[in-house]
């Protein structure tokens, strides 16, 4: 049998101790494996570890056999009294055996409710917690998953884009024409007989022009007599 981890054993000597604590009229106690092995033992000089693991192993498989053989279901423990004192063998929840030796005259009741307290204790230092099982993927509902995860990215980066302004639109202004030269006008076009009148140079002084009718106007451009 491999040899406990140092933790593990420390803490069924622990137990154990426990329990002699709590009941002095237990003289000794071991904890034993189904096959006969002793995992943990607090016993008197004198008294011989592997003997003890043996008988307890004998007692249990007698046991057993006994109670299925009754009818009575599996074995929960088993109780041997003596002349000179009491045997008690309870099960750690199918861990191992707790073996608890009183001397005479102890409380039955008493030291039986110790041992099993002590049985609970030690099967929660033998107990080794099983691998979790393996879950099972539904590739349906992943695939599910995946689409609304990906639909929902889509819908944040939709909504960021529409929280950001758009650039004004920027138009071409065509340049505006420039403006035409003025066209020079000829001097002679400003002559005497323009029909606007005479044109003046700013220093000639200005003389009185002559009224001129509609009709010699149209004839030669000479003054209309006066009418007396």
């Amino acid at each position: 049998m491999s040899e406990l981890p140092t933790g593990r054993a420390a803490r069924l000597d622990r137990a154990l101790a426990d329990l002699l604590s709590q009941a002095p009229e237990l003289e000794a106690a071991a904890v034993v494996s189904y096959d006969g092995l002793a995992m943990a033992s607090a016993l008197p000089v004198g008294m011989d570890e592997d003997r003890v693991a043996a008988m307890s192993a004998a007692l249990l498989s007698l046991g057993e056999k006994a109670a299925q053989g009754l009818g009575r279901g599996d074995l929960s423990q088993v109780y041997v009294e003596g002349e000179t004192g009491t045997v008690f063998l309870v099960s750690c929840d199918d861990e191992a055996v707790l073996v608890a030796v009183a001397a005479a005259g102890a409380k039955a009741g008493l030291m039986l409710f110790e041992v099993r307290r002590a049985a609970t204790a030690i099967a929660e230092v033998l107990r080794v917690a099983a691998p979790p099982a393996p879950v099972a993927v539904d590739q349906d509902a992943l695939a599910d998953a995946e689409a609304a995860y990906a639909a929902h990215r889509a819908g944040l980066v939709e909504a960021e884009r529409a929280t950001v302004p758009a650039a004004p639109e920027t138009r071409h202004q065509p340049e505006p024409e420039p403006a035409p030269d003025p066209v020079p006008i000829a001097a002679e076009a400003l002559s005497s007989s323009s029909p606007v009148g005479t044109v003046y140079h700013p220093d000639t002084p200005l003389e009185p022009t002559p009224s001129l009718s509609l009709a010699a106007w149209m004839t030669d451009g000479q003054p209309e007599p006066s009418r007396s």
